[in-house]
């Protein structure tokens, strides 16, 4: 086990535990499907481009969580 992967369980460690219980949910649903999940070359492109944008627009968590609100009512 890396050593990443160790801090990380101790950190779930200390949280409830229904929290425990939804990252390892999380984890283990990324192991199920980490080789499904692939990009098209289209979307590559995008990835690239939006991250090689100078003038990129970064969200904040507060803006982020406002956005998903909206799409979820």
């Amino acid at each position: 086990m890396t050593k990443l992967l160790e801090e990380a369980i101790r950190q779930v460690e200390r949280l409830p535990e229904g929290e425990q219980n939804a990252a390892a949910g999380a984890l283990l649903d990324y192991v199920k499907h980490m080789h499904e999940i692939r990009l098209t070359d289209e979307q590559v492109a995008e990835v690239r481009r939006r991250i090689a944008d100078p003038n990129r627009k970064l969200l904040s968590l507060a803006e982020v969580r406002t956005r998903l609100a909206r799409l979820e009512s």
